[in-house]
């Protein structure tokens, strides 16, 4: 029984862990293309800039939540591709000042960052809202600071990694040789 246990403790970490690098991953490529990545319905973003200080410092990283534009309102933080010519679809985060119903089932938002005097030239319309601001993340940001250095996530992610899936390899060829001995034994008794 702890045999089997072990088995499904060790199938999981790996499943986790190959996870986490996936995400890892994905996020990354997505960052350098400008894109916002979901899982779950959630993401997470580090603030490039000083527009939503004091709440969200530079290099602060935030918990987007896929949300409704219709479920939006005043004071909420979003995150949204820019509709600024001059910012090249950008990704944004700042607050909904106000929240006009366009009538067609769409939304716009005017917006503006905590620390800027004048709200948004452009305005964030619906179809561009990657998600509500829920929260931040000390955990993920000290992921993403190990993700940017090689030697750590090397020694956080891939040789733990490794390691487990040699043992599981292991474990595999033990198997097959207790296998491989008990059908010998049958063939001899036969």
């Amino acid at each position: 029984m702890k045999k089997v246990i072990g088995k499904i403790i060790n199938f999981v970490l790996v499943a986790l862990i190959l996870f986490a690098v996936a995400v890892l991953v994905l996020v990354g490529y997505n960052a350098k293309r400008g894109e916002a990545t979901t899982v779950f319905g959630y993401g997470f973003m580090a603030v490039q800039t000083g527009s939503m200080t004091p709440e969200y410092p530079i290099g602060t990283v935030i918990i987007i939540k896929e949300t409704d534009p219709s479920q939006l309102k005043e004071k909420d933080v979003i995150t949204f591709y820019s509709s600024n010519p001059s910012l090249g679809n950008m990704i944004v985060t700042h607050r909904i000042m106000e929240v006009t119903d366009d009538g067609d089932g769409t939304y716009s938002f005017v917006t503006q960052g905590d620390a800027n005097v004048i709200p948004d030239e452009y305005s964030a319309e619906s179809e561009k809202i990657i998600g509500k601001v829920v929260g931040k993340s000390n955990l993920m940001q000290k992921l993403m600071k190990i993700r940017e250095n090689p030697a750590f996530f090397l020694v956080l992610i891939v040789l733990p990694m490794c390691i487990i899936i040699t043992m599981e390899m292991v474990n595999i060829s033990k198997k097959m040789n207790e296998k491989n001995n008990e059908d010998e034994e049958k063939k001899k008794k036969q």
